[in-house]
């Protein structure tokens, strides 16, 4: 018998929908960093950024659908999103709140990559 939206917890579709939400808003930043000044930044670093979006959002609906096997998802963008912060904070000019963006987009993956193997 296959799984659907309605047989999952409850908490699960609460925690997906914001996370999905979250995630969609850093991709739009994404895009917006691009157009504004694709020179910052090499390519494969731009890549990492929307790679860490758009497998957060996978993750999210993952989280609704498939709980046990998002955690794998959330680790992907928790690796891509730390490619990209850790090339802003090693050559990149990064401005005084991006310290406190990378360590929120940092610790609510890694959360979301804990609480999906719970869920």
């Amino acid at each position: 018998m296959s799984a659907t939206l309605t047989d999952r917890p409850r908490r699960t579709r609460l925690v997906a929908v914001p996370a999905a939400l979250w995630y969609g808003f850093g991709l739009w930043q994404a895009a917006l960093g691009y157009a504004a000044d694709a020179a910052a930044a090499p390519l494969l670093i731009w890549v990492a950024y929307a790679a860490a979006c758009l497998a957060g959002i996978v993750g999210s609906a993952m989280l609704a659908l498939a709980p046990s096997h998002a955690s794998r998802t959330f680790a992907i963008s928790l690796v891509c999103a730390a490619a990209y912060f850790g090339w802003v904070f090693a050559f990149g000019a990064p401005a005084g709140e991006d310290y406190g963006i990378g360590a929120v987009v940092i610790a609510v993956t890694g959360a979301l990559t804990w609480a999906s193997r719970r869920l």
